[in-house]
C-alpha cells in the first residue's frame, strides 16, 4: 500500500477575517503518521489479494431474502458495454454483507432509513499538477487547510503524491437553499455547471486565490459535486436471522471531518474476518449468526461514539451536545487528543478507554 500514496509532513492551518486578513498556524508531523492513498490505488491494492473469479463487476443487488438458513441475493447483471440489463442472476450464500455504502440497498431494506443531510456542501478534485505548474497553494508533503472566522467556508489543497493534488472547497448551508441548486441530489463527477456553482461561493471574499485559481485551473469532468451526508447511528447492524448484516458506511457512515470513515471500515472487515473464520470452523448450526451477534457488540458501541463525536465536529448546534458546548478550549483541545489516542489504539481498547476522561 505504500507505493499507492504520500506522507504528509506539515498541515498549515489558515485563518481569514471578514477583512481578507489571515493568520498562519503549522503542525508538523512524522513521516508515515499522515498518508494520502488514492481510493482507486487502495482499491487495486485490495483487489490484488483476491482471487480475481470471486469479484463480479456490472451486478447490482436489487432483493434478497432472508431466512435461518442464508439469503438468496438477486443482482442485475448488466453489459459491460452497454449498460443495458442483460440478466438476473440469484446467489445463495451463508451471509450478505452489505458494504455497499452511504447510499446502501441493503440498509434501506433492514432498516428503512436515509442518510441526514449535514448542511454542508463539497466540491472536490483529484487532478495532474506535477510540480505545482498547473496550480499552486501548497508544497512538497504539505496539508493546506483555509477557514473563516463564521465557519461558514473552508478550504483544502493537498499534495496527493505523483504529480497530483487533492482540492475541495467546503460551503455552510444552513438554510438548504445551496443543496438545492444541485443538479444531482446524491451529487457525482463532472455534473455539468458544478465548476460554476463552487466558484459562486467565492465571490466577492478576499484571501482566497490559491483555491480559486485551483478551480479555474481543473476540468470540470474533474470535479464531484455533493452534499455532506451520514447515516445516524443504529443500536443493530444486522436483520432478525443474523444473515445479512452492515458494514463500513452503510452501517455508520460519519462525517467527513475527522477522516475516520476508511480506517473503521477496515476495522469493520477486520474484526469479521476473525469471527467468520471461528465460526466456519465451527460444527454448530447457529455459528454464524453467533459471529455477527459478537461482531455487533464489538463493533457498534465503539461506532457510535465516533459517528457523535463526528457529526459534533460540523459545529451544527442541534448536533453538540450542551455539556459539550460549556467545555473550555482547554477541555475540548484535551478531548479531542484523547478521542484521537483512544482511535489509535485499536485493537486493544476497542469500546473505551478507561484511562481518558471522555471516552471511557
Amino acid at each position: 500500500m505504500e507505493d499507492a500514496g504520500t506522507y504528509a509532513s506539515c498541515l498549515k492551518l489558515t485563518l481569514v477575517n471578514k477583512k481578507g486578513e489571515v493568520r498562519y498556524r503549522e503542525q508538523t508531523f512524522e513521516q508515515g503518521e499522515y498518508v494520502s492513498i488514492g481510493w482507486k490505488q487502495a482499491q487495486l491494492v485490495l483487489a490484488s489479494y483476491i482471487n480475481k473469479d470471486l469479484i463480479h463487476c456490472s451486478h447490482r443487488l436489487v432483493r434478497f431474502e432472508s431466512s435461518e438458513a442464508g439469503v438468496d441475493a438477486y443482482f442485475e447483471v448488466t453489459d459491460e458495454n452497454t449498460s443495458s440489463l442483460e440478466y438476473i442472476k440469484v446467489v445463495r450464500t451463508k451471509l450478505l454483507v452489505g458494504a455497499d455504502g452511504i447510499w446502501s440497498v441493503v440498509r434501506r431494506t433492514i432498516v428503512g432509513d436515509s442518510p441526514r443531510y449535514l448542511h454542508l456542501v463539497d466540491w472536490n478534485a483529484y487532478v495532474p499538477n506535477p510540480g505545482a505548474k498547473v496550480f499552486g497553494g501548497h508544497g512538497e508533503h504539505e496539508i493546506v487547510l483555509l477557514f473563516d472566522e463564521d465557519g461558514e467556508t473552508r478550504s483544502w489543497l493537498v499534495d496527493a503524491g505523483k504529480g497530483f493534488s487533492l482540492w475541495i472547497l467546503r460551503k455552510l448551508d444552513l438554510s438548504g437553499d445551496l443543496a438545492k441548486t444541485l443538479k444531482r441530489s446524491k451529487g457525482g463527477l463532472g455534473i455539468p455547471g458544478a465548476k460554476a456553482r463552487a466558484l459562486q461561493q467565492l465571490d466577492g471574499l478576499d484571501g482566497w486565490d490559491d483555491i480559486k485559481a485551483a478551480i479555474k485551473a481543473t476540468d470540470e469532468t474533474y470535479i464531484f459535486e455533493r452534499p455532506i451526508m451520514d447515516n445516524l447511528p443504529i443500536k443493530r447492524w444486522s436483520d432478525s436471522h443474523r444473515r445479512v448484516l452492515l458494514m463500513g458506511d452503510a452501517a455508520h457512515a460519519q462525517y467527513v471531518g475527522p477522516g475516520q470513515g476508511a480506517r473503521t471500515a477496515f476495522e469493520d472487515a477486520h474484526q469479521l474476518s476473525i469471527l467468520l473464520k471461528e465460526a466456519f470452523s465451527s460444527s454448530e448450526d447457529n455459528s454464524i449468526a453467533t459471529a455477527v451477534k459478537k461482531f455487533e457488540e464489538l463493533r457498534i458501541p465503539r461506532m457510535i461514539k465516533m459517528q457523535e463525536y463526528a457529526a459534533e465536529s460540523t459545529a451544527l448546534p442541534a448536533l453538540v451536545p450542551e455539556w459539550v458546548s460549556k467545555l473550555t478550549m482547554e477541555e475540548k483541545q484535551k478531548r479531542a487528543l484523547e478521542c484521537q489516542q483512544w482511535v489509535h489504539s485499536y485493537p486493544e481498547k476497542m469500546l473505551c478507554d478507561p484511562d481518558s476522561t471522555y471516552w471511557k
